[in-house]
């Protein structure tokens, strides 16, 4: 059986902490590579499936979200620039770990809340698409 989103979203979470492990001890560009490329496909795929789903009912916390996901996009690229800093290391480390814990928590709890089965199997075929279709445009 397919994962749904709620397990989708959490399996690239661990993905992704498993990368910025690997990352914190020595910066590698294939590594950081690897998580840019995951991030860039997770985040476009929460911003174009779960987040308006839920934009109506959670305008709040799904604008705290994207503002999330630009600060992450920024350090992204300055730990780029700075050719793996372990300060902006550090600091992209915090913001994911920030986010991923309130969206593994309070937003999940009120998707499932707001959402029958079918309209999570939509958004996770949606969640699926889209990250998909990133991640071909990033390689």
């Amino acid at each position: 059986m397919a994962m749904n989103i709620f397990e989708h979203i959490e399996k690239e979470h661990r993905e992704v902490e498993g990368l910025l492990e690997q990352l914190s001890p020595s910066y590698d560009r294939s590594t950081y590579d690897r998580l840019n490329q995951s991030l860039q496909a997770h985040m476009k795929a929460e911003e174009e499936s779960l987040y308006p789903a839920m934009e109506g009912q959670e305008s709040e916390m799904i604008q705290q979200a994207r503002r999330e996901h630009d600060e992450v996009r920024q350090l992204l690229q300055r730990l780029k620039q700075e050719g793996g800093a372990q300060s902006v290391l550090s600091q992209l480390t915090q913001a994911i770990e920030g986010h991923v814990q309130k969206e593994e928590g309070e937003m999940f709890s009120r998707a499932r809340d707001m959402f029958d089965q079918g309209r999570i199997e939509q958004l996770s075929q949606r969640f699926e698409e889209v990250d998909q279709r990133v991640i071909q445009q990033i390689r």
